[in-house]
């Protein structure tokens, strides 16, 4: 069966959508953009839709490699063969995804840095077109993910290059993505209304609520100042957050003219931005009403009607993340484990004891020591 995109979306992108219709300017910033994806999933970017051309005669993104079958051979030949195919597909996966990096986002992608990146195993540096830093791409990890990440300068060129739209459809049709490993929104003030003292009355009003009831989450005072002879102070940071830098959403309230050394008395600039982890990538596809539709302090600021998006929760998180390692184990070694499982009449106790390190296992499973050396030693002749 030939692997198709999906470009149904969710009744969330409908709805977003339709209130996107409504012509109307962008007032959140998008300020800094991460997310991952399984490197396979970059066969499909050849299919994504090109005017004009089908999906084998486009000229942008290479077609994936022919695979053949390594049925008959010997096994020294088999293991030739699937170093052979390896590397084949790490080259097309690297080509493919340095033409997505140029295509797609406008960027140009440095040589491997061959260092570590949030727990990758090698990374490279994305850099706009005139040569400045805008993010990172971590690659390898346990099961073969690119992991970008794009800096709030990186966001500002990527959206001049391209639009919300446009992104979420490679992100959500393309490449499978349902989630944004992480997506910073923010809105600035430039009256003085919404400052540091209008977040503190909001929080005491309930106002970073997410919903009826719950915790609320932890609001702290970041401000440095020291005090004027007539007692009025004078801040070398003005800041407050609502959340925690591990929570879902964390907010930061601050003094925007002060970070970065403006010296004017006639300008306020004030900035409400709110990090928001594991969110739905629908949210691409209106970002205004997806930072008003957080919570009532967001809603205050924004004159467009809120649309709730959500987090992952942890239950959908860790489903996925079976779900994941499922295919990929019935993939890569399904038939073997079914061969094994035969081997010793369906027990699939004494199968997952041969297979599984003993520091895995523990007393786990109830594989005798003398039983399994035995064993080990005859697949060892």
């Amino acid at each position: 069966m030939k692997n198709v995109i999906n470009n149904a979306l969710s009744p969330l992108a409908d709805e977003l959508i339709s209130k996107r219709l409504i012509a109307k300017k962008d007032n959140v910033i998008v300020d800094h953009l991460a997310f991952s994806f399984p490197l396979s999933q970059l066969r499909h970017c050849h299919k994504a839709g090109f005017a004009g051309y089908s999906p084998k005669n486009q000229p942008y993104f290479p077609l994936p490699p022919k695979v053949e079958n390594s049925e008959g051979k010997s096994l020294e030949e088999i293991e030739r063969h699937a170093l052979f195919v390896k590397k084949q597909l790490s080259d097309f996966y690297f080509r493919t995804l340095k033409i997505f990096v140029d295509h797609v986002l406008g960027f140009t992608l440095s040589a491997p840095r061959d260092k570590g990146f949030h727990g990758y195993s090698n990374s490279l540096t994305m850099k706009s077109q005139t040569g400045v830093d805008v993010g990172f791409i971590g690659l390898g990890g346990q099961r073969d993910t690119a992991y970008i990440q794009i800096s709030g300068l990186g966001c500002k060129n990527l959206f001049g290059y391209t639009d919300k739209f446009k992104l979420h459809h490679w992100l959500n049709s393309v490449l499978s993505i349902s989630f944004l490993s992480r997506v910073d929104l923010a809105s600035d003030d430039y009256d003085g209304i919404f400052d540091c003292d209008y977040a503190d009355k909001a929080y005491r009003d309930g106002a970073f609520r997410t919903g009826k009831g719950g915790i609320m989450s932890v609001f702290k005072n970041a401000s440095e100042y020291t005090y004027t002879k007539d007692f009025q102070k004078n801040f070398d940071v003005e800041m407050v957050t609502v959340g925690k830098r591990t929570s879902p959403i964390y907010w930061r309230i601050y003094n925007k003219k002060l970070e970065q050394k403006i010296v004017n008395e006639d300008l306020n600039w004030y900035r409400s931005e709110v990090e928001l982890k594991k969110w739905s990538v629908d949210c691409l596809l209106d970002v205004d009403a997806t930072f008003a539709g957080i919570n009532v302090f967001s809603q205050s600021m924004e004159n467009t009607q809120g649309i709730r998006t959500k987090s992952m929760s942890p239950t959908k998180e860790a489903c996925l993340e079976l779900a994941s390692r499922v295919r990929w184990f019935r993939h890569a070694a399904g038939r073997a484990l079914g061969d094994v499982i035969e081997l010793v009449g369906g027990d699939i106790s004494k199968a997952f004891g041969l297979l599984l390190p003993d520091e895995v296992l523990g007393d786990k499973l109830g594989i005798p020591p003398t039983y399994k050396k035995l064993i080990n030693h005859a697949l060892e002749c």
